[in-house]
């Protein structure tokens, strides 16, 4: 079982795709989506989260990618755009 680092999400959630192991997110990012899970009361699927910088760079992602930092993440919500 994942860390859990909120009452919805847990560490796992946010681990870096490629599988290197790098899932540290931002305590900060961690709170807003909780609130924004809260607010909406649906749950929230985090696509992206953490990135190492090889992955980001597979991915397209900017240089200075917030992901990198583990203060972004790209997220899906059921039924809304």
């Amino acid at each position: 079982m994942s860390e859990r680092l909120s009452p919805n999400f847990t560490r796992a959630e946010f681990a870096c795709k490629c599988g290197c192991g790098f899932a540290e997110p931002d305590p900060a990012l961690v709170t807003g989506l909780q609130a924004l899970r809260d607010a909406l009361g649906k749950p929230i699927i985090i696509t992206s989260g953490c990135r190492c910088a090889k992955h980001n760079t597979a991915e397209g992602g900017a240089k200075r990618s917030m992901h990198v930092a583990g203060k972004a993440a790209d997220i899906r919500v059921a039924r809304m755009t």
